[in-house]
């Protein structure tokens, strides 16, 4: 967790944090960042764990317990109810579900439940959180999708001449990115991106 600290210490130096409006940390079930979410943020921030990495290790289990293409059908129907659970309306309701969820694959699949249960209730912290998308504060699924963004574009660039070049295209790229989530066309931004850089060289 220390290496974790100083990333999280640095992040807060440059604003990441309740004051400014920080409300949530979705991260995965890493022990070591989770013990430095705790020392870093306490309990001013909402600390979520991805449903889709606890998804996954359900699967993962399912596979175990469940093997083979006879059980194909069967390791559909328990994941498609545990994705299920987190379309709750309420974290009530969810607790409910994955409640009625246990019992009904609790001799079936006895690994997979063992694991949906474990730390259940970190991955459905992100019904405290109003008037924001929730498929976009429940997993890391976006953060995941920046990255391979962003390594696509450096895999088309092979190189750059120098940082500033760098810089400069991870920028455009992050900009590009947050014009598709703000329906804003590429051109728009583009033509104002164009016209701010315009200014900084001739003020």
């Amino acid at each position: 967790h220390e290496e974790w600290e100083v990333l999280l210490r640095r992040l807060v130096e440059r604003g990441a944090k309740a004051e400014n409006g920080l409300k949530a940390i979705i991260r995965d079930g890493c022990g070591g960042l989770g013990r430095a979410v705790e020392l870093v943020y306490a309990q001013s921030v909402i600390d979520q764990r991805c449903i889709f990495h606890k998804l996954k290790n359900v699967r993962d289990k399912c596979r175990t317990n469940l093997k083979g293409d006879d059980h194909r059908e069967q390791r559909r129907q328990i994941l498609q109810e545990a994705s299920a659970v987190y379309q709750a309306e309420s974290a009530r309701q969810a607790k409910e579900r994955v409640a009625v969820w246990s019992t009904k694959w609790g001799e079936v699949a006895p690994e997979s439940v063992a694991t949906f249960e474990r730390d259940f209730d970190a991955t459905i912290a992100f019904y405290q959180l109003e008037g924001l998308p929730l498929q976009w504060v429940r997993s890391t699924s976006l953060l995941e999708r920046v990255n391979h963004q962003l390594r696509r574009k450096f895999r088309q660039a092979l190189s750059f001449g120098s940082t500033i070049g760098a810089e400069m295209a991870l920028y455009l790229q992050v900009q590009r990115l947050h014009a598709q989530w703000n329906h804003t066309s590429w051109w728009q931004t583009s033509h104002a991106l164009s016209l701010d850089l315009l200014q900084v060289h001739y003020p």
